[in-house]
This record gives C-alpha cells, sequence and structure tokens, in this order.
C-alpha cells in the first residue's frame, strides 16, 4: 500500500504524539491507581492489551496505521467484538492512574492522547478500508471501542 506524502506526514505524526504522550504519562504517574475497583479496571486494561496483542502477532500489523504488506484482518479474541482492543487497553490502564493521582499537568498529556488515539483509530480506518476488501464488512459488525455505545 503506497501512502500520499500527506499521508506518511499524518501517519508519522500521528503515532509520535501516541508515544510520546504515553511515554510522558508513565515516567510522570504512579504505576498503581488507588483504591480495588480502580486497580481491576487498570488491570483489566493490562490483560485486555496482552491479549490483543497476543491474538495480533498472526498479522504483520505494527504500530503505525499503514498496515503492512501482507498483513492479515484479525477477527478473533478481542478483534471479535472491538475493532481496537489495544487502544481500549490504554484508556482502561490509565483512566484509573489520573483519577486516583490527579494532576493538571499528567491530565492534560492524557487528553492529548485520547484525542490523539481517536484521530489516529480515524485514519487507520480509512487505510484498512483501502487495504482490506472486507474491512467494510468487518467495521459494520464490530463496535470501533465501546461495545453498544462508540
Amino acid at each position: 500500500m503506497n501512502l500520499t506524502k500527506e499521508q506518511q506526514i499524518k501517519n508519522l505524526i500521528l503515532t509520535l504524539i501516541q508515544y510520546t504522550t504515553l511515554l510522558a504519562f508513565l515516567l510522570l504517574t504512579p504505576y498503581m491507581a488507588i483504591g480495588i475497583g480502580w486497580q481491576i479496571m487498570e488491570l483489566s486494561g493490562i490483560l485486555l492489551g496482552i491479549w490483543a496483542i497476543w491474538v495480533m502477532k498472526e498479522s504483520k500489523m505494527h504500530i503505525m496505521p499503514k498496515p503492512r504488506t501482507g498483513a492479515k484482518l484479525i477477527r478473533k479474541g478481542p478483534y471479535r467484538i472491538i475493532r481496537h482492543p489495544m487502544y481500549v487497553a490504554i484508556i482502561l490502564s490509565l483512566t484509573p492512574l489520573i483519577i486516583t493521582h490527579f494532576d493538571w499537568i499528567r491530565f492534560w498529556i492524557l487528553f492529548v492522547l485520547y484525542i490523539n488515539l481517536i484521530f489516529k483509530l480515524t485514519f487507520e480506518e480509512t487505510l484498512l478500508v483501502d487495504y482490506f476488501e472486507d474491512y467494510d464488512v468487518y467495521r459494520k459488525t464490530t463496535w470501533k471501542l465501546i461495545p453498544y455505545f462508540f
């Protein structure tokens, strides 16, 4: 799949913003939420992320939105229900940390990360529709991030 110059720049910028904000947030935040409910939410996100990565290993997908040559569309595991479970895992893992260890700087870093994830998954889906013939059908049978909501 060949990207236009604009798409190449967008591909790089969205990925850089994601990993820069994620790293900044993790360097500035305690790693354990306070309270059993928040800890369960955080652990659920971590486990979902591990599961999504484990299932995705069968494809040639990677951290950039652009699919690699030979990539396969994965429809099992968490991908049966959610198209972007790794993004959900980030949200589930990090939200309890900002709620239980609130700080304005980390809040804005996380806000930028979450907004970037929305832009990145939207861009990624435009590329996946072009790459996989049946991605549009897959989109109609799954949720972007949150089942029954989004």
